[in-house]
């Protein structure tokens, strides 16, 4: 017999054959769905910032400010060797090479590698190079470490930059002169002798990046400029590769005109085959820090990713873009990730094609005592890796300064151990079963398969789709047991290389009678947060029946009143911003219900019964949404912002005295709100909006909402419940007739 069953996320309907229900959202699940394992691979460390890195002849390349290095795993202080601005490590193991010692008087800005990697060029402040002068800008061989000798071109200030296209060097920075002649942060000499070229633009502002397109047809540059020979052109640049003339580049409007308020300068370009990568950091809040890319043909634009915070390094690796950066809104203008407030990510990886972000997600910090205080600074790659150098002092949560690098061996991060299965079972010969998907840092897309007892036999597979700030549910129907029967379950995840299994739930008898209870029978649709709101008298701390652990707290509220559910208690707010608020943050949902019991009385009370706000402790900003609230004429209101704010009201009169059940659903983009188990309203309307936030049952700020600012004192509340996906209206309607 065939059935079907609701799998929460996103609404898709799943259909049960053969005893196993498969829903697949995305391709099957791979073991690093990046080009990159996001586990980091064994590697030398440094005692500051790394700030320059390339890959050649088997070998990486640092630069920057530190002055010694250590072995991984190694303390700061601990096993140190002295070795200052510029180092070499192993390419394969990441091992410190002891053979390459130079000797700079100054810190290394760039490093930038010939095409087939027998030299590499470091530029910086340097004056000196084993005792020779090199004046900010040298040459090395890689086959034996030497510095090269007849390339000693003498640059007047700092080199921020460098890249090699064929057989000429471009670099860029601060100077002005170049073997005394007029370069104006920007210039150009050959890779063999170092002989100044006749490449000459002239930029009246510093350099930051310069990197040549792989077919040599241009060079683009980026800074703190404002002109290029004498035409205006807003931080970046695409320049002839022979005459230095300014080429026309109307991708370059992607770049927001400096203001009062913002002022963003490219920071970081790479180009990779027909494309090129272009990253932003800026000056106040929400200016542009992201990504963008153009054709190297027409230099028109083809994407732009809104990102805030503050871009530093791209490259280009199998088909991926990697992104260092300290990002913490990358919900900003459709940016398609996590909100602000969810915490930093300074590793990033985004698609090729249109700049979203990609399942790759390790992590670092920033050194806040390192003069930069950013995070990565340099990405280097020899094809098949990331070499990753900065300011930080961790990677992955483990003791890793200056210096890391990811590989693409097998087998990449496993996926996280799924949580303990919390089976209901209200109906006759039928277990329900809810439960969040985990993370795989390098593997966003993961099968789940569901086991029963204590056998192991496969009941239900899905291939789902999950990230660190969006993690939705699965759920499922088992209807194979028979009634009295005792079973237990539990899920196992797998990204194609490594398995792993959670806990054995407790064992669950299956019911031989319909349940009556209101809270199993809650319990049995898989809330994401259940708050009865039964502590007695003051208790500060209000229990989460869910099995989530997101636990509450009361401020302003009257515990032990009489509740809407026999043998329960409720809260009355006692003041007019009586609250509780749960302790786990989320992202943005755009899959939920909000439900509770709901009581008032008296002409102009009404309030907000529970929602979700950006504030755990105070009022929200603009009060939050995804809320039902109450009028002063007692109609239940159901609001969601999606830019503007949407809004479906009862008939009013609910501020009788009485107990009332009220529910609002919403699934991307589909409102729903139910008064007593019935339907009052539906409608269609945009993304809710996305930011980072708290339910709340209780008072929040609605005086900006239609008809809000009702006064909340006095209000009970009840049985308040939040679940991850849009309840149909027969659960409504179940929990409504449970009372």
């Amino acid at each position: 017999m065939t059935k079907t069953r609701l799998f929460t996320r996103l609404g898709i309907v799943g259909t049960l054959l053969a005893g196993a229900l498969v829903v697949t959202l995305a391709p099957p699940a791979q073991s690093v769905e990046a080009s990159l394992a996001a586990t980091s691979s064994s590697t030398w460390q440094t005692n500051a910032s790394v700030q320059g890195l390339a890959v050649a002849a088997g070998k990486a390349y640092a630069g920057g400010r530190f002055t010694s290095v250590r072995p991984p795993g190694a303390a700061p202080g601990t096993g140190e060797v002295a070795q200052a601005y510029l180092a070499a490590f192993d390419a394969g193991t990441g091992a410190l090479v002891t053979s390459f010692t130079p000797v700079l008087n100054g810190q290394v800005y760039a490093v930038a590698a010939s095409a087939d990697g027998s030299r590499i060029f470091v530029g910086g402040d340097f004056t000196t190079v084993n005792g020779q002068t090199r004046n900010r800008i040298a040459a090395f061989d890689t086959a034996t470490g030497a510095l090269v000798a007849n390339w000693k071109p003498s640059v007047s200030y700092r080199v921020k930059s460098i890249a090699v296209s064929g057989t000429t060097v471009y670099f860029g920075g601060s100077f002005g002169l170049v073997n005394g002649v007029d370069r104006l942060r920007l210039a150009a000499v050959t890779s063999d002798t170092g002989t100044l070229l006749p490449w000459a633009p002239a930029t009246n502002g510093d350099v930051y990046a310069v990197d040549a397109a792989d077919d040599a047809s241009k060079v683009y540059a980026g800074g703190q400029f404002s002109t290029v020979n004498g035409t205006t052109q807003n931080t970046v640049t695409s320049l002839d590769p022979v005459s230095g003339a300014v080429l026309p580049f109307p991708g370059a409007s992607a770049v927001p005109p400096p203001n009062g308020s913002c002022t963003t300068r490219v920071k970081t370009i790479d180009t990779s085959g027909d494309t090129v990568y272009f990253g932003n950091g800026g000056d106040g809040g929400g200016c542009f820090d992201g990504t963008w890319a153009a054709d190297i043909a027409t230099n028109t634009l083809k994407w732009k990713n809104q990102c805030l915070g503050a871009t530093e390094a791209v490259k280009v690796v199998n088909g991926w873009l990697y992104k260092g950066s300290h990002a913490h809104d990358c919900a900003n203008q459709g940016a398609g990730g996590f909100p602000q407030g969810f915490g930093y990510r300074f590793l990033l990886s985004e698609k090729l094609t249109d700049g979203t972000l990609g399942p790759w997600f390790p992590n670092t910090d920033a050194d806040p005592n390192s003069v930069t205080n950013v995070g990565p600074l340099a990405f280097a790659t020899g094809g098949n890796d990331l070499w990753v150098g900065g300011d930080f002092l961790n990677v992955n949560g483990t003791g890793q300064q200056g210096l890391t690098r990811f590989t693409n061996a097998p087998p990449g991060a496993a996926p996280a151990k799924p949580a303990k299965l919390l089976p209901y079972s209200v109906q006759p010969g039928v277990v329900q079963i809810h439960f969040p998907t985990v993370v795989d840092n390098d593997d966003s897309t993961l099968t789940y398969r569901l086991l029963k007892g204590f056998s192991n036999t496969t009941i239900a597979t899905w291939t789902a789709r999950s990230t660190p700030w969006d993690r939705p549910w699965l759920s499922y129907t088992d209807t194979s047991s028979a009634p009295g029967e005792v079973t237990n379950y539990r899920v196992e995840v797998t990204d194609g290389s490594t398995t792993i299994r959670g806990n054995y739930s407790d064992q669950i008898t299956v019911a031989s009678a319909a349940s009556t209870a209101y809270d199993q029978i809650v319990s049995a649709d898989g809330p994401q947060a259940y708050w009865r709101l039964g502590e007695p008298a003051g208790t500060t701390t209000s229990v989460d029946s869910s099995g989530q652990s997101n636990n509450g707290t009361f401020t302003g509220v009257t515990l032990g009143g009489a509740g809407a559910i026999a043998g329960n208690t409720a809260l009355t707010t006692s003041s007019s911003s009586g609250r509780m608020v749960g302790e786990k943050a989320y992202s943005f949902p755009q899959q939920f219900t909000v439900e509770a019991w709901v009581k008032q009385s008296g002409f102009n009370r009404g309030g907000r019964i529970i929602g979700f706000g950006n504030s755990k402790t105070g009022n929200s900003g603009g009060g939050g949404d995804r809320m039902l609230y109450m009028r002063t004429n007692g109609s239940i209101v159901f609001g969601v912002n999606d830019g503007s704010q949407r809004t479906l009201t009862s008939p009013s009169g609910k501020n009788d005295g009485l107990w009332h059940h009220v529910v609002g659903s919403y699934d991307n983009g589909a409102m729903k709100l139910y008064v007593d188990g019935v339907l009052s309203g539906s409608a269609l309307v945009g993304s809710a909006s996305l930011y980072y936030g708290w339910w709340r049952v209780g008072y929040d700020l609605t005086n900006s909402w239609p008809g809000g600012g009702a006064t909340q004192t006095g209000m009970g509340i009840d049985e308040a419940a939040v679940y991850p996906y849009a309840l149909t209206p027969l659960q409504v309607q179940s929990h409504y007739a449970a009372r």
